[in-house]
């Protein structure tokens, strides 16, 4: 009978190497950043700030490109301490953003570098996201913002995107087997899992809600089963959920509403969340206690970085 566990130097990290090798060739019009590398190609959109294709083999990975996101569905606990009204500013924030300005460096022997500053109109501040196209290929994404003092906490900080749905093998470097939070993770030890995507969404609670997410991941991989996929390394840590349904799904508004996760509909694509961190889930009671202080995310400043790379 096992009567109790623990990891020890589970939170050390060490940051993946950076990879020069490689031939980067690149075309650059006054709207357009076309670019290749072995087998890798991509275009990145300076009139809208975003990347728009990023191909392996021919092969389209990603459905919808990186985006910030802020907000995350409520859980039972959130609408006990009114979360939904006090942080629902955030629910909005992107909705709105405005690009200010995209540029790119001169290309050189460490790739080329692409950085766009968006204003988030509904929320008064801004926040820059830096590509950093490497000569082998992959994508180095760097996200920074200031928090408004005058606002509430964050939800979450980081960036959102949509891969095909053949993408459906999970293999991770982090905390499981099964969901975790930054408060709540404790009883799941660092090392590989290998899952499915079935195994993400966990359908148990009365209501559809936030569920689903990993924390203290170094990297993940999502694939087709065949080689075909694409990977994602944190250059600190990152936490990561990859559900078949959007945020918006998952959340029932400003109240609690007389749903079931029998009621939802599969989405034809992987909604894929890469933070940096996402609040606290609580718990200490249901009917108004907030995450404990060390997870709330009040700082003023947050900005962390990961790497996009086909699986090869």
């Amino acid at each position: 009978t096992e009567l109790a566990t623990e990891q020890f130097g589970g939170g050390n990290f060490i940051p993946p190497a950076t990879n020069t090798a490689g031939n980067l060739t690149t075309h650059i019009t006054e709207k357009t950043i076309n670019f290749s590398s072995q087998e890798i190609s991509g275009s990145f959109d300076l009139s809208r700030g975003e990347l728009t294709s990023y191909t392996h083999k021919n092969q389209e990975l990603i459905e919808h490109f990186p985006e910030p996101s802020f907000w995350r569905a409520p859980t039972d606990n959130d609408f006990g301490n009114d979360f939904p009204k006090r942080n629902g500013v955030w629910r909005s924030a992107t909705t709105n953003k405005k690009l200010l300005k995209a540029t790119a460096e001169d290309p050189n022997q460490s790739g080329i570098k692409i950085t766009a500053i968006f204003l988030l109109t509904d929320v008064q501040t801004q926040d820059t996201i830096l590509y950093h196209i490497r000569p082998d290929g992959s994508i180095q994404i760097t996200e920074s913002m200031s928090r408004p003092t005058n606002l509430p906490d964050l939800p979450r900080y980081g960036m959102l995107l949509n891969l095909p749905k053949k993408f459906n093998q999970i293999r991770y470097y982090g905390r499981g087997p099964w969901e975790n939070y930054n408060d709540r993770n404790t009883a799941s030890f660092i090392k590989i899992y290998d899952q499915e995507l079935k195994d993400q969404f966990v359908s148990n609670y009365i209501r559809p809600q936030e569920n689903g997410y990993r924390t203290d991941v170094r990297w993940v991989e999502l694939s087709d089963g065949n080689g075909a996929g694409l990977r994602i390394t944190g250059t600190q840590p990152i936490c990561f959920s990859a559900l078949p349904f959007t945020d918006e799904d998952l959340d029932p508004g400003l109240t609690k509403k007389n749903r079931h996760p029998a009621d939802l509909h599969e989405r034809n694509f992987i909604s894929l969340h890469i933070d940096l961190k996402q609040r606290g889930v609580g718990g200490d009671n249901s009917w108004g206690a907030l995450p404990h202080e060390p997870y709330l995310l009040k700082e003023p400043h947050y900005t962390y970085s990961y790497i996009l790379e086909p699986i090869r």
